[in-house]
């Protein structure tokens, strides 16, 4: 297999699909598929993820639906070699016949949709409710209590949340490796009342100008309102133009908010999944 072969075979297909960003960062993960002449007629990119060691990622480009089968058994094959006991694949409505068959025809089923959608600060409303103590991450640094209380209550929000494709198994520290890092250090990032983390909103900027809204959770999700309003606030003072945000099916904290602000609608990147059998045991999620 070479490079040309894959880019020739992949030429009809938007750069934006799955999978040619798959293909690009794993090429040694990649199976071709010959027909009888010798001519490349399909593709199949294995993916793996530490964070979530349960599932083998698969994409797949497959114009031909008699080749279907034998990509499915080669992907089942390798999920039981690397022991997985998760098989999934991801992309963008409307599917491939390659997964609308997984879907009808092999048990697979919708585990997950994502939506990141986009707004100009400009088109947002706000009103900053006083009523509440907001913390920097540098704040809840310093408060030992305070970042306990957050990061229990993060890493037990995103275990649940993505339950039906497990995390690894993660200490809070470890947890804080993760998620730490990339904070504004000087963006509101959690609402306390009482002592006690009533509602956090990781803030990051992973696009110049952009603040994101990542990771949050809530006693309540009213409490996520005054929050990520005086986020929205306080990018407009650091001089940023746009929010953005990565939102989960899973999650009906990050659904409300996607609802609650005036993002522009996105399109779905589904998470398509099976729990497969390995070592003779079937897995459940």
């Amino acid at each position: 297999m070479t490079q040309v072969e894959v880019e020739q075979l992949l030429a009809c297909v938007s750069q934006a699909m799955p999978i040619w960003r798959t293909y690009r960062a794993h090429p040694e993960h990649a199976k071709l598929y010959r027909d009888t002449a010798g001519e490349p007629v399909g593709l199949l990119v294995f993916t793996t993820n530490a964070f979530h060691p349960h599932a083998l990622g698969m994409a797949v480009y497959a114009p031909a639906a008699d080749l279907f089968p034998q990509i499915l058994a080669d992907a089942q094959k390798e999920a039981r070699r690397q022991h997985k006991d998760r098989l999934v694949t991801w992309e963008y409505r409307p599917f491939s016949a390659f997964t609308d068959w997984l879907l009808a025809q092999q048990g697979f089923a919708v585990w997950r949709e994502t939506v990141m959608p986009t707004v100009q600060l400009a088109d947002i409303t706000v009103s900053v409710a006083p009523t509440a103590d907001l913390l920097t991450l540098a704040e809840i640094q310093a408060d030992p209590e305070m970042r306990t209380q957050l990061l229990a209550m993060s890493l037990a929000d995103y275990r649940r949340v993505h339950a039906i494709n497990p995390m690894a198994d993660t200490t809070p520290q470890q947890w804080a490796q993760t998620v730490f890092p990339d904070v504004l250090p000087s963006a509101p990032l959690a609402l306390v009342r009482q002592n006690r983390v009533a509602a956090y909103t990781f803030p990051f900027e992973d696009d110049p100008g952009i603040l994101t809204f990542g990771w949050l959770g809530a006693v309540r999700a009213a409490d996520l309102w005054p929050l990520q309003a005086a986020q929205i606030c306080w990018a407009r003072q650091q001089g940023m133009t746009g929010l953005s945000g990565e939102f989960d099916s899973t999650d009906p904290l990050a659904l409300a908010t996607y609802r609650h602000w005036p993002f522009t609608p996105a399109p779905d990147y589904t998470m398509v999944g099976k729990n497969i059998t390995l070592d003779g045991l079937t897995f459940t999620q």
